[in-house]
C-alpha cells in the first residue's frame, strides 16, 4: 500500500511540474512584448532562464525518484579495466622478394650445344661446368698456330744466337721475335675464345632452369640456364611519401609470407629518393635466414611500425561511441550515494587505432572501470550491476 501511494505521489508530482512548466511557457507566450529589439531580446533571455530552471528541476526530481524507487531494475553489464602498455601502430604494404644472386646465363659465343652437365634443381658450386658448346673449329685453329709457333720459335732462337754474336741484321732479329710473339698472342686469344664455349656457374646456387637441349644452337640472345641462390634474400617495397620521416632504419616490421608465416624483422635501408611517377620511396628489409617456400619475386605483406608509445592506455574500439557533435565518449562505472553503481558518460580524446584497439590520450586512466557489454543499452545515470561472463 505504501509503495502504491509512493508511485501515485510521484506521478502527481511529475504532472504538476510539467503542467506548471507548460503554464509558464503559455503565459509567457500570451504576454507578447511590444517595443524595441532590446525588449524582445530581454524577454527571450528571461524565457530561456525559466526553461533552464525547469529542466534542472526535472533532473533533480528524476534523480530523487530514482533514489526512492527501490523497485527499479538495474541493467546488467560487464566492465573492462584499462591498463598501461606499449601501443604500436602499423601500416601495411606489399613487398617483393629479391636476391642479388639470380642470374640468367647466355653463351658468349654462338655454337652448337655439345653437352649439358647438370640437371634442373641441382646444387652447384661456383665454377662448376653447366654446359659445353662445340669448339672443334677453334681447337683446330689452335693446333695450326702451335705448329707455326714451333717453327717461329726455332727461327727466333737461331736468329737470337746469331744476333748475340753480332751476326746478321737487327731487322731479321726483330722480325723473328715479332713473328713468335704474334703467334703466342693469337693462341692465347683462341684459347680464351675456346674457354667461352664452356658455360660455368658464376656463384654457388641452384640450377633453376635449363632452356636448350643438346644439339640445339646457342646464341648470344637465347638463354642457356638460370641460377638462383636463396641464401641472401631481401624484400623491397614502395612506401607512400606521406610516411617520409615516420619510417626509419631499425623500425620493426612483421613480414607475412605464404599468407601464413609471420617473420619479425626490421627496416635495413630507407631510400633517399621519391619516385615522381607514383610519389613513393623504397625501403629494403634483409632476411637473416632462409625461409622455406620463399623465392625471388614472391609477394609478401609487410606491417611496418610507424608509431610507438611505451606508457599508453588503449581500449577496445568497440567501447567508444560518439555523440551528436561527433565527440567520443565511453560509459564508466560511478558510485553515487543512495543509488549505488551507475553508468557515467565520460568524454575522451582518442588517437591512433590498430587491430581493434584505440589509443586514449585524455579522459580515462588505468584501473577506471569502463562499461563493456551492455554499453549500448545504458544511459548516463542508469543503475547498473556488474556481472562476469
Amino acid at each position: 500500500m505504501i509503495m502504491k501511494n509512493l508511485r501515485i505521489h510521484k506521478r502527481i508530482f511529475l504532472t504538476v511540474t510539467v503542467a506548471a512548466a507548460a503554464g509558464i511557457f503559455i503565459s509567457s507566450c500570451d504576454q507578447q512584448p511590444e517595443g524595441t529589439l532590446d525588449e524582445y531580446t530581454a524577454k527571450r533571455d528571461s524565457l530561456r532562464t525559466e526553461r533552464d530552471k525547469i529542466e534542472a528541476e526535472i533532473v533533480r526530481v528524476t534523480e530523487k525518484i530514482a533514489e526512492l524507487d527501490t523497485s527499479a531494475e538495474r541493467k546488467l553489464v560487464t566492465v573492462y579495466t584499462p591498463f598501461r602498455e606499449v601501443f604500436r601502430h602499423y601500416f601495411e604494404v606489399h613487398g617483393n622478394v629479391e636476391t642479388d644472386r639470380a642470374a640468367t646465363l647466355y653463351a658468349e659465343n654462338p655454337g652448337l650445344i655439345e653437352s649439358i652437365n647438370v640437371r634442373e634443381g641441382q646444387r652447384v658450386k661456383k665454377g662448376h661446368v653447366l654446359a659445353r658448346l662445340n669448339a672443334e673449329m677453334t681447337a683446330r685453329n689452335i693446333e695450326e698456330l702451335r705448329t707455326s709457333l714451333e717453327l717461329a720459335t726455332t727461327l727466333f732462337e737461331k736468329q737470337k744466337r746469331l744476333w748475340d754474336q753480332n751476326i746478321g741484321s737487327e731487322v731479321q732479329y726483330l722480325e723473328a721475335k715479332n713473328r713468335k710473339e704474334s703467334l703466342e698472342n693469337s693462341i692465347a686469344t683462341l684459347q680464351e675464345q675456346a674457354g667461352k664455349s664452356t658455360i660455368r656457374a658464376p656463384f654457388d646456387g641452384v640450377v633453376d632452369k635449363i632452356f636448350p637441349k643438346v644439339g640445339e644452337m646457342a646464341t648470344m640472345q637465347s638463354p642457356v640456364a638460370r641460377m638462383v641462390n636463396l641464401e641472401n634474400l631481401y624484400i623491397t617495397a614502395d612506401i607512400s611519401e606521406r610516411y617520409v620521416g615516420s619510417v626509419k632504419e631499425g623500425d620493426r616490421v612483421e613480414a607475412i609470407v605464404n599468407r601464413r608465416d609471420t617473420i619479425e624483422t626490421k627496416v635495413t635501408r630507407v631510400g633517399t629518393f621519391v619516385n615522381p611517377n607514383n610519389r613513393t620511396f623504397e625501403i629494403r628489409i634483409d632476411l637473416e635466414k632462409t625461409i622455406e617456400g620463399l623465392m625471388p619475386n614472391s609477394l609478401v605483406v609487410l606491417r611496418i611500425n610507424d608509431y610507438t608509445e611505451k606508457d599508453a592506455i588503449s581500449i577496445p574500439s568497440s567501447l567508444i561511441m560518439q555523440d551528436g557533435s561527433g565527440k567520443d565518449y565511453v560509459y564508466t562505472v560511478d558510485t553515487r550515494e543512495n543509488l549505488g553503481e551507475v553508468a557515467k558518460k565520460q568524454p575522451i580524446v582518442t588517437g591512433m587505432r590498430y587491430l581493434g584497439k584505440t589509443l586514449v590520450s585524455e579522459g580515462i586512466d588505468e584501473d577506471l572501470p569502463i562499461v563493456d557489454k551492455g554499453s549500448r543499452s545504458v544511459r548516463d545515470g542508469d543503475r547498473i550491476e556488474k556481472v562476469n561472463i
